[in-house]
């Protein structure tokens, strides 16, 4: 029997007495690009976290190549296969590009030194479109190149799943042309993509399925024109008296 990637059942994570994450059960298979969508403070970000190891649930349980990893500590996820960019951009400030990519292959699925290392994190940095940046600090960089150094160094710990969380938003019309066209290459190269966004021609462009969550809880599935078009996420999406 085929076994997804990620099997995630009744997902829980509460915060006082606010349930941010209410009882979501979904899963993602290999090759799949997946949009989790939502209004803002629906639990997607929380969600994510929960995933890459930064928060534990309160109840339920997930499972990675049929593995359970909701307890287990954020670097011990990221050396399994998951890694996460994120919505506010986080680099390593101190340290140039070519050592915040290092960061990645020094503590990632397969530990990399030296040379080899070296030569790595130039090549992950000219994927993503800094080719010529190794030297800069993360504070030298635009907006926008800073989420292209998240995402290298993202992509140096190897990661059968790789968590997006908003990685296109802000873009220029050029810029997310170039930012669609390098998501959809990295599954092409066999990479398992989940990614929150609200940029809805990214989502169609890209996605194979849609989740959408709303107060929490998970309220529609599908391919993402059906799920946009569904009257319980327009609501959603744009209140009661709009749908």
């Amino acid at each position: 029997m085929k076994v997804p990637l990620v099997d995630v059942k009744d997902l829980t994570r509460r915060f006082g007495g606010l349930v941010a994450v209410d009882g979501v059960s979904f899963t993602v298979w290999s090759g799949e690009i997946v949009g989790l969508l939502g209004p803002n403070g629906s639990g997607k970000t929380t969600v994510l976290n929960l995933l890459s190891g930064a928060l534990k649930p309160d109840a339920g349980g997930i499972r990675f190549r049929n593995v359970a990893v909701e307890s287990l500590a954020t670097h011990r996820v990221a050396r399994i296969g998951i890694a996460r960019t994120f919505q506010l951009v986080r680099p390593l400030g101190s340290l140039s590009c070519h050592d915040n990519v290092l960061a990645g292959l020094a503590f990632g699925k397969t530990r990399t030194w030296g040379t080899s290392a070296a030569r790595q994190a130039g090549a992950l940095l000219e994927r993503v479109g800094l080719q010529g940046y190794e030297k800069r600090l993360p504070s030298e960089l635009t907006y926008v190149d800073q989420k292209r150094l998240e995402l290298a160094r993202a992509l140096a710990l190897q990661p059968n799943l790789l968590l997006l969380d908003e990685w296109l938003a802000g873009l220029n019309p050029t810029e997310l042309r170039e930012g669609i066209t390098l998501i959809r290459s990295l599954r092409e190269e066999g990479a398992t993509i989940l990614i929150v966004e609200h940029v809805m021609d990214a989502i169609r462009s890209l996605c194979d399925r849609c989740l959408v969550m709303n107060a929490g809880r998970l309220i529609a599935t599908g391919q993402p024109n059906n799920v946009l078009a569904e009257p319980e996420v327009v609501r959603a999406y744009l209140g009661e008296s709009d749908a």
